[in-house]
């Protein structure tokens, strides 16, 4: 029987950052995309109260063309839509909020097998759904005041 040659393991970084933080030679940065012009504020009569013709909240980041970022968008609006947010096809909005948290805990399960795993766009959009998600579902669930 032969003996194998025994080729070298070869170990290679592909971090993009040193460990003092500077950019590494040679790493390519993608450029990020120019940002959109903002859209003009709300009329200063609108109400705090959002009626059937109100737009969805919509995120500060751009969905990434990927079915991932489908998913996430699919997942957020379902989400949004069980906070009474966004109405229905009737142009009713009804709340179920154990729905809305058993989506929301789907997006932040989602992004915790995920982790390592996505594009920079990908992970910063499913991670701003779950922080602004968050954020609506505390404001719906908060006693009113006054």
């Amino acid at each position: 029987m032969a003996e194998q040659e025994e080729k070298p393991i070869r170990v290679v970084d592909r971090r993009m950052f040193t460990a003092d933080g500077e950019l590494r030679p040679g790493v390519d940065l993608e450029e990020a995309p120019e940002p959109a012009a903002k859209a003009p504020p709300p009329p200063a009569s609108a109400s705090k109260e959002e009626g059937p013709e109100a737009e969805p909240p919509r995120s500060g980041a751009r969905e990434p063309k990927t079915t991932f970022g489908a998913l996430v968008g699919w997942i957020a609006t379902n989400a949004y839509s069980a906070l009474g947010l966004l109405p229905d096809a009737a142009g009713r909005s009804h709340a179920d909020l154990a729905i809305a948290r058993q989506m929301i805990e789907w997006l932040a399960l989602l992004e915790q097998k995920t982790r390592g795993n996505l594009s920079f766009e990908e992970s910063d959009f499913l991670s701003r759904a779950i922080y602004e998600l968050r954020l609506a579902f505390v404001e719906v669930t908060r006693p009113a005041s006054r």
